[in-house]
């Protein structure tokens, strides 16, 4: 008995021994295949971006500096390769996460080949950018100090954030105090967001904002619902498991969070960070830059997001990459919400600001209060046919509590784009989207109701004009109207 106990238990510690391996071995199988695939990336990339500059007719119109950076890409930028391949993976992250828990040969055959082409594709679009420029590369080149002594791989490696700061300090919940100006700020009132708030707080809509970073443990986020975040700022690593930190250095994406968190209190709040405030500002080589914003935006998308803020400057290069980003939200019924030009650029000749003068996004802009009390057009923008509607620009925003700097009014157009994308997520919580619309049918029915409730006679127009678009955001009534149009909706699909 003694021996046959010791016998099945020798059996069994074998058994667990070899389905301890067998299960050892599924588990490392498509770590290697995923590694070795990673390791193909990396070389396919270099290689590509050699020929592409070598092949380049325009090569020419950089240095021979410039050219030889390049060329030395792999030696002088560790992981340069990994930024980039992370930063376009996100557009079509859900497939190839679908690819990889399928697990089949097939499915890692096209896993392998989409991601191969993913790669090249990449580092085409580096090459790219030196050569996709409009009249602003040469003015920011030539006019901004900081851009002295930079060539242009210093620039567009800039631009994809490179260099940007990514230590997370100790920060203590909620410990600051609150300033009392959060609720006293006029714009709360002349756009009639006390009295909508009456109805509604945002509940259940979902704001994606598109900027610098979060910092939540200021205290205007205490009661703050939180989507998960995500960084194309310092994403290295391979792309299935790569992440980053979302700290703040900037201090421009805590400024706009904090206005949508104040405007709509009980709507969700997800931060897409594409910049870091710091670092790439104003880059000059452009294209790279505005890829991100669109890879934040397809992820905004893909997560969920109603609304998709952008407060960024805009460009006055209309890439397709963007261009389509903003399609694609859309037609998933998705409200894109942009700001216009600001006069000082619109003085220098400048017309184009994208991807505020796309069709399928809202274009923002800022109304100043006179002295009588009334508001009107605020010189510091600039007047355009696509600007869509004005905000008071009153609005009091909150700082990382780790920068050395208090919480302030920060009059801007970037300000004025968080209000509207509060107002947005206002109106859904009334209306909300019920995902069988038809295509931009319902991101339609969301701008329309902004745009129709706004007020001409508030900023001292008659109608539309291209220094407030339809006038003045009216927040009441506008939440009032999606109340209606959700019953009529409603009465409809009874019948």
């Amino acid at each position: 008995m003694r021996y046959r106990r010791k016998f099945y238990i020798g059996m069994v510690v074998a058994l667990c021994i070899l389905f301890l391996g067998i299960s050892c071995k599924r588990k490392k199988e498509p770590t290697a295949w995923l590694d070795d695939l990673h390791k193909q990336g990396r070389k396919l990339f270099y290689q590509t971006v050699k020929d592409e500059i070598i092949g380049r007719p325009q090569r020419f119109l950089l240095t021979k500096t410039e050219r030889e950076k390049i060329l030395e890409a792999e030696k002088r930028y560790d992981g340069l390769h990994e930024i980039l391949i992370n930063i376009f993976y996100q557009k079509d992250e859900l497939i190839f996460q679908r690819l990889l828990e399928a697990g089949d040969d097939d499915s890692k055959s096209d896993f392998s080949y989409k991601y191969l082409e993913l790669v090249d594709f990449s580092a085409r679009k580096f090459i790219e950018c030196f050569f996709t420029t409009d009249s602003s590369t040469e003015y920011i080149r030539k006019n901004f100090p900081k851009y002295k002594d930079m060539d242009a791989v210093d620039l567009v490696i800039r631009s994809i954030g490179y260099h940007a700061r990514l230590d997370v300090p100790a920060t203590e919940m909620f410990a600051n105090p609150l300033s009392r100006e959060f609720n006293r700020q006029t714009a709360l009132d002349a756009a009639k967001f006390h009295k909508a708030h009456k109805i509604t707080k945002g509940e259940g809509a979902k704001i994606a904002i598109l900027d610098t970073g979060i910092d939540e443990s200021h205290s205007i986020f205490k009661n703050t619902k939180w989507g998960r975040h995500f960084s194309l700022v310092g994403i290295v690593g391979k792309p299935w498991e790569a992440d980053a930190p979302l700290v703040d250095w900037g201090s421009h994406g805590t400024l706009i969070a904090s206005v949508a968190a104040r405007y709509a209190p009980d709507a969700q709040i997800t931060m897409y960070k594409f910049a870091d405030g710091n670092t790439q500002n104003d880059p000059p080589f452009q294209l790279l830059m505005q890829c991100m914003v669109a890879v934040a935006i397809y992820k905004a998308v893909h997560d969920g997001n109603d609304i998709i803020c952008i407060s960024a400057s805009g460009s006055s290069l209309d890439s397709a990459y963007l261009r389509e980003a903003c399609q694609y939200a859309y037609i998933k019924n998705r409200v894109v919400i942009s700001g216009g030009l600001y006069s000082r650029w619109f003085k220098l000749g400048n017309v184009l600001n994208f991807p505020a003068q796309y069709e399928t996004v809202v274009s923002v802009t800022a109304a100043v209060k006179r002295d009588d009390g009334t508001y009107g057009y605020w010189d510091v923008c600039a007047p355009h046919e696509t600007n869509d509607v004005a905000v008071p620009n009153e609005i009091f925003g909150a700082f990382p509590t780790y920068v050395d700097k208090n919480d302030a009014y920060i009059p801007s157009i970037s300000a004025a784009i968080p209000v509207v994308g509060a107002l947005c997520a206002l109106a859904i919580s009334e209306y909300p989207r019920l995902g069988n619309e038809e295509a931009g049918k319902y991101a339609d029915a969301v701008m329309g109701l902004v745009i129709a409730n706004a007020n001409p006679y508030k900023v001292g127009f008659e109608g539309f004009s291209p220094e407030c678009g339809y006038g003045l955001i009216d927040a009441e009534k506008t939440v009032k109207s999606a109340v209606l149009l959700n019953k009529r909706r409603q009465n409809a699909m009874k019948k």
